[in-house]
């Protein structure tokens, strides 16, 4: 559906060239809820500008649905943008004009009728439940009818893609949910194409089914969802997914002087249902004492930690945690020098 192809962007600044995005790369499938993370500066404002040529890349290419928009005249330009909607952190409404007629502006100069573009609002304000609002003015609104009207906005041509640049960062938690409430609803009613950049993992985990995690310019993990909670190759997607997990609870725990052959078990799907604990400590003659459980479903998909003290002998436990790992649970070694090598995070 989306290509992108070792996308550069350099700005110039009083202080010198910088460098947004140095030879980036993302397949993106139809239908896909693809989320963009990372710290402020990473580089993915600018990338997710880049796919409707907001921004102009200095080199690569954009390709949506087989159409090269990187070799495209304006006019032609102009023409395949309509199939790319797009949302702002601000709404960037028109202060102006009431709901309906900032739902009715792209479809200006469409050729329809008034009914026509009438009719196309009541669906809009329908689909988002604005249909009450219809007549207010942006002043009148709360943040999250704001984003509404500027989703409603961004369907209005039908598009088959929708970026969204940071759209929930300026409303509360409770707003949030419900605007990544509405996003979802959408991608499975229309089959849309939605590619949204974030810096809160939380959205991520919320909504998406695959992500690429952005840093200095590059994109340097990327896979679906799941695949990257349950197994983060790099320092900075741990780091985004311990804000989800409540890792720093772990850690904390893990630091108690008092433990010792501390382990940390992360399962996947059906296994969070297996009494896998309690067959171990029967069959291996080992006790195995819980101090900390998590669990989070990651979409459709349950994902669990558990910080475990293994004690036993020693040939005991290098067993138990060899069955634990041929079971399909990833064992990490949190405290315990004898088995550190075998078992590295």
């Amino acid at each position: 559906m989306i290509e992108i192809k070792n996308i550069k962007k350099t700005y110039e600044t009083p202080s010198g060239k910088v460098e947004a995005l140095k030879e980036t790369s993302l397949n993106i499938n139809k239908g896909d809820i693809y989320g963009i993370i990372g710290y402020s500066g990473a580089g993915k404002s600018t990338l997710i500008r880049c796919i409707n040529l907001l921004e102009i890349p200095d080199g690569g290419e954009v390709i949506i649905k087989d159409v090269k928009l990187t070799s495209l005249r304006e006019k032609e330009l102009r023409k395949s943008r309509e199939k790319i909607g797009m949302i702002f952190q601000h709404f960037n409404l028109m202060k102006s004009r009431t709901v309906a007629e900032n739902i009715a502006y792209p479809l200006k100069g469409k050729g329809l009728n008034k009914k026509d573009i009438d009719t196309r609002v009541e669906e809009l304000l329908s689909l988002v439940d604005l249909k009450d609002k219809k007549n207010s003015y942006p002043s009148q609104l709360s943040g999250g009818q704001k984003q509404r009207v500027a989703i409603a906005r961004a369907l209005a041509n039908n598009p088959e893609v929708l970026l969204c640049d940071e759209a929930t960062s300026a409303l509360d938690p409770k707003t949030t949910k419900s605007i990544l409430g509405l996003l979802k609803k959408i991608n499975k009613m229309l089959n849309l194409t939605i590619v949204l950049i974030t810096h809160e993992m939380q959205v991520i985990k919320e909504i998406c089914n695959r992500v690429a995690v952005m840093d200095n310019g590059y994109v340097v993990e990327k896979g679906e969802i799941t695949n990257i909670f349950s197994n983060p190759k790099e320092n900075i997607t741990k780091d985004f997914i311990a804000t989800v997990l409540n890792e720093e609870k772990e850690a904390e725990i893990a630091r108690e002087e008092d433990f010792e052959n501390v382990y940390k078990l992360s399962y996947v799907g059906g296994k969070t249902r297996e009494a896998i604990i309690s067959k171990v400590s029967r069959d291996f003659q080992v006790d195995i004492s819980i101090l900390y459980g998590n669990i989070e479903k990651i979409q459709d998909t349950i994902l669990g930690n558990l910080l475990v003290k293994v004690e036993g002998e020693s040939s005991n436990t290098l067993k138990a945690l060899e069955f634990i790992r041929k079971e399909g649970i990833k064992v990490e070694v949190i405290k315990d020098d004898r088995y550190s090598k075998l078992y590295s995070a």
